[in-house]
């Protein structure tokens, strides 16, 4: 018996907009999902008779079809037909698809950070090189929309197994993402730690601030490197530490220059932000040796350590056998994935955990739920692993074409911090003032950071330099960006 068409009972908002027309039609699809006018379940009528109904050509309805059917929204049927798939409503509401399809149109994440302006704030930027940024444009489409599909479905209870076709749990809890961290950790940083000492908050910031309650260091002293990261310093002032800057050298900071009164220090072994330096075996031991002697915490943030090019690996200070108890270790998803997803994450001692805990508790600075879902599907399917392979690809060619056309067009500068991350510093030896360089550089079209804004008191660098993330940068804009920044430090320097 012939079966009969299923006819078209939503409307789809094709309002002119960039990007390719298949793909317009699939956020406008979309959008009837998340209205409700299609629901889960739901067969869908066929290209040809949406093509017809709309006034479309059926290969760009074809392609909606395969772009919602990639990302997990649709499911092709045995003889052909398309169903929308369970969980696709809840996906859709909760933003799934963001602005932008997995596809030619760029893959759905959440933006990194607001476009970078010129000092009026009137227009973008031709080169953003701020750093500290990932490039959310390398992450597979298919891979996001599928873990935020699954991260949308309704909580379960412990032990309650999901009804998506298939059965499975959906990893929808914070003890799901602290597994899945932990296996992260291992796999990446060769870091070995108990799931049950992880604690995922919404940045890192926020994660500073708890662990500076939770470890009584309100009113202490701090040590902190110098240069260093301004967002963490603040962090740690506002919640009450005192924070003593330490200069730092080519390889970070050194244990001789630890005080007695320090109740802790704050540090980036694995690539030191920002000058870029990797602490060397010799000197964490030093480090994690003075620590123990003068009861000293430290504070170790792995901001970027998954990244490093043509180098051996170095273990985070957390993974080495005296650390275990004097050691807390912080992470972020922004510099792997995106700022837009906010979780990050502290390792913290035993003894330190049941404080955590209830500090957690009475504050309220927890991650969303469809974040940490998110994020815990997201490592379990294996697509994290396979995004930073890929990534790491990118962002080393992506380096090595703008360090080369650095040396080539600004032969006055050294790169600095070249070996891991996804930032290098311009360092100048003769007198420049960096703060007035990005400021020129703004206004013609390129973002990036002066070194003296990193150093705790306000003033001239010790050495001028320029902060230059190159993860957003292509390829083909390197030479450009390269050859603006000399034309700008020469003007500056001949004035």
């Amino acid at each position: 018996m012939a079966r009969s068409a299923t006819p078209v009972n939503f409307t789809l908002d094709l309002t002119p907009a960039a990007g390719p027309r298949s793909g317009q039609v699939a956020r406008a699809m979309i959008e009837a999902i998340a209205a409700g006018q299609v629901q889960d379940g739901d067969r869908l009528p066929s290209t040809r008779t949406v093509a017809v109904t709309f006034g479309l050509a059926r290969a760009v309805v074809v392609g909606a079809y395969e772009e919602l059917t990639a990302a997990g929204f649709l499911v092709t049927l045995p003889g052909g037909s398309t169903r929308v798939e369970h969980g696709a409503s809840a996906a859709a509401r909760a933003g799934a698809f963001g602005a932008a399809l997995p596809a030619a149109a760029g893959p759905a994440v959440p933006a990194s950070g607001p476009p970078a302006r010129d000092p009026a704030g009137t227009r973008p930027v031709r080169y953003d090189l701020r750093p500290g940024q990932a490039d959310p444009q390398l992450i597979a489409g298919r891979d996001w929309s599928r873990a935020m599909r699954v991260a949308a479905l309704p909580a379960r209870e412990p032990g309650e197994l999901d009804s998506r076709p298939g059965g499975g749990t959906a990893p929808l809890s914070h003890a799901d993402l602290r597994e899945q961290l932990a296996s992260h950790l291992r796999r990446l940083r060769g870091l070995a730690v108990d799931p049950a000492g992880i604690f995922v908050f919404p940045s890192v910031t926020l994660a500073l601030r708890a662990v500076a309650a939770v470890c009584g260091l309100g009113g202490a002293r701090v040590a902190f490197e110098d240069p260093g990261y301004a967002k963490a310093r603040r962090a740690l002032a506002d919640a009450g530490v005192t924070i003593r800057p330490v200069p730092v050298d080519e390889d970070g900071i050194s244990a001789r220059d630890l005080r007695a009164a320090d109740r802790a220090v704050y540090v980036t072994p694995a690539h030191q932000f920002p000058l870029g330096g990797r602490m060397p075996a010799s000197r964490r031991a030093e480090l994690l040796a003075r620590a123990a002697a003068q009861d000293i915490l430290v504070l170790e943030d792995d901001y970027d350590g998954e990244f490093r090019y043509d180098v051996p690996p170095l273990t985070p200070l957390r993974a080495m056998p005296a650390a275990a108890d004097r050691v807390i270790y912080f992470g972020t998803s922004s510099k792997i994935l995106s700022r837009g997803l906010r979780v990050s994450w502290a390792v913290l001692p035993a003894r330190f955990r049941a404080a955590m805990t209830d500090y957690l508790d009475r504050s309220g600075d927890s991650v969303s739920r469809v974040s940490t879902a998110f994020l815990a599907g997201y490592i379990a399917s294996g697509a994290l692993t396979r995004h930073h392979s890929r990534a790491m690809r990118t962002y080393r060619a992506r380096q090595a074409r703008f360090v080369a056309a650095c040396r080539e067009h600004i032969p006055g500068a050294r790169a600095l911090g070249i070996e891991a991350g996804l930032h290098v510093v311009l360092a100048f030896d003769g007198e420049l003032d960096d703060a007035a360089a990005a400021a020129r550089l703004a206004g013609r079209g390129l973002a990036c950071v002066p070194l003296s804004a990193f150093y705790a008191s306000p003033g001239p660098a010790r050495v001028p330099g320029l902060v230059c993330g190159y993860s957003r940068l292509p390829e083909t804009s390197a030479a450009a960006a390269a050859a603006l920044i000399g034309e700008v430090t020469r003007e500056l320097a001949q004035a």
